[in-house]
């Protein structure tokens, strides 16, 4: 009786064994298939915010000028930005198109009157409204592109000393936003002329220091905007200018646009990923350009 009362006792530990060895097994196998889910989840996210971005981009960036120009609400000038919401896969995709000549551009800036006028330049368009400290950092690029202004900025990040993509966007890159972000007045592309209909005030007053005071400045907006239909050469006449300050105007001031960029916000659960994208035409002075900077 007690040999059959020990085998007893070795099946029994056997089997708990057996069973302790099973369950170890299955709950590895279960978290091993858990972390495959997730992370197949995660990747499947990742590549449809990849392909809605790049989806977005292909079609908004090349009708950038289609979307400006139906962008304009009735009663107000041509806008520089326009804002747009789209919803692809479940995802929400923040668009901000833009017309780089219609901001102020550092590069000229900087290379006309100095890093300290992009300081300057830069607190008097925020008019107190960006909690931003201005550092610019401005480095030559060695290239053998044919770049009219001198690229001494290749990015917005070389302006402040710390700056996110939601600062420089303004509320996140929200549809409605209470005031211009720098994104919206500052530029580091383009041929550095500013787009007479598109360009806000502030923002043509900065542009063309130097080449105008204060008052022609102040008549060349009010011009625009009671002739909406008339041509650079008629408001210039207008304005009554010498042969010279009429001929450094013409070389600055543009009625057309050569430089379009496009931010896409990519709303996710825990956090955004933001690309910028930019194109640049080329011109006499200008190669033909692309830019892209992901967050």
């Amino acid at each position: 009786m007690l040999r059959t009362y020990r085998h007893r006792g070795f099946v029994l530990l056997m089997v708990l064994v057996v069973l302790a060895i099973a369950g170890s097994l299955l709950g590895l196998c279960a978290d091993r298939t858990s972390r495959r889910a997730l992370e197949a989840g995660i990747a499947a996210r990742a590549l449809q915010r990849r392909w809605g971005v790049r989806t977005l981009e292909t079609a908004c960036l090349a009708q950038a000028e289609t979307i400006l120009r139906e962008g304009r609400r009735e009663d107000e000038p041509p806008p520089a930005v326009v804002r747009l919401q789209m919803v692809l896969g479940g995802m929400t995709f923040d668009l901000v198109v833009a017309d780089e000549l219609a901001k102020a551009n550092v590069n000229r800036i900087a290379a006309g009157r100095g890093t300290d006028a992009v300081r300057a330049g830069v607190a008097a368009l925020s008019e107190g409204r960006w909690v931003l400290q201005v550092l610019p950092r401005p480095v030559e690029v060695p290239t053998d592109e044919v770049r009219t202004p001198k690229t001494l900025f290749v990015s917005l990040e070389q302006v402040f000393s710390a700056v996110s993509p939601a600062e420089l966007l303004g509320a996140g890159a929200g549809i409605d936003i209470d005031a211009p972000a720098p994104g919206d007045l500052l530029t580091c592309w383009g041929n550095g002329k500013i787009h007479l209909r598109r360009a806000p005030p502030s923002v043509l007053r900065e542009a063309l220091k130097g080449v105008f005071t204060e008052y022609e400045v102040h008549r060349l907006v009010t011009l625009r905007d009671e002739a909406p239909e008339a041509g650079l050469g008629t408001l210039l006449s207008r304005l009554e200018l010498d042969e010279k300050v009429r001929s450094e105007a013409e070389k600055w001031i543009t009625e057309t646009s050569t430089c379009h960029s496009l931010w896409v916000v990519a709303r996710g659960r825990t956090r955004n990923w933001h690309r910028l994208s930019v194109r640049q035409q080329g011109d006499a002075e200008n190669d033909a350009g692309n830019w892209t900077f992901e967050w």
